[in-house]
Order: structure tokens, then sequence, then C-alpha cells
């Protein structure tokens, strides 16, 4: 190397610089609330998932009547693993094609309403099933 390392940006550094020159390490971008709220909303949708899918097997209906339609097409699992991937699918689309100012409010607001009509009752639901069991 000529005392010039070439970083992912364009940007170049000179031999003195005191950053770790390694090739095999790319430079790394700090992480972003937007990203933070991508992981939550991806961790949102697997609980839900875990949970509809433990619900209905324990005798807890559906409230969407459109997973309660696909659960009698293509049974529960299936259904659920289409559904949440899609989702999983539609947030990875706004975190990645949504300008920040744009996608800070557009992914806090599903994990505000996936909080407060997933998380709280289906967590409510489920241990106030296994209560009775302690």
């Amino acid at each position: 190397m000529s005392g010039v390392i070439a970083r992912s940006r364009g940007e170049s550094v000179g031999a003195s610089d005191p950053r770790p020159t390694s090739v095999l390490t790319p430079a790394r971008a700090p992480r972003s609330l937007l990203y933070d709220l991508l992981l939550l909303n991806i961790a949102l949708q697997l609980f839900d998932g875990m949970a509809t899918y433990a619900g209905v097997h324990m005798g807890v209906p559906e409230a969407n009547q459109l997973l309660c339609n696909s659960f009698a097409m293509w049974g529960v699992g299936p259904s659920l693993i289409l559904f949440k991937a899609f989702a999983c699918g539609l947030l990875l689309l706004l975190y990645r094609y949504t300008a920040e100012q744009i996608g800070r409010p557009a992914l806090m607001l599903p994990a505000a309403v996936y909080c407060l009509l997933s998380l709280l009752p289906w967590w409510a639901k489920l241990l106030s099933l296994a209560l009775p069991l302690c």
C-alpha cells in the first residue's frame, strides 16, 4: 500500500491515521435510531407470530378475520409465516427506502400499535393462562 487507504465512501486516510487499517474490516457507520426501530418492529412481529401460534393452539380465538380465513385454508403455522414474512418485508422496504425524518415516525407508529394491540394483550392473556398452573 502506498500510505493511503481507501475508505468505503471514497474518502482517503493517510498512513499516520491511528485507526485500524485492516482490509478485512469495513468501516462501520454508527447505529441509527431508524435501525433500532426496524429491529424493534421485527422483534414485535416475531413475538406476535409466536404468541398467536401458542394462543390459537391453547384455544384463544384470533380476532383478525383475514388470519382466521387463512388459518382455515393453509393452517396456522404456514399462514403466520406468510403474513409475518410479508410484514417484515414491508418493514425492510420502509427502512431501506425512506429518509430518516420520514422513516422514524413511520417505524414508530407500527411499533406503538403492536405494543398496544398485540404485546400487551397477548402478554396479559398468556400470563392469565399460566397463573393457574403455578
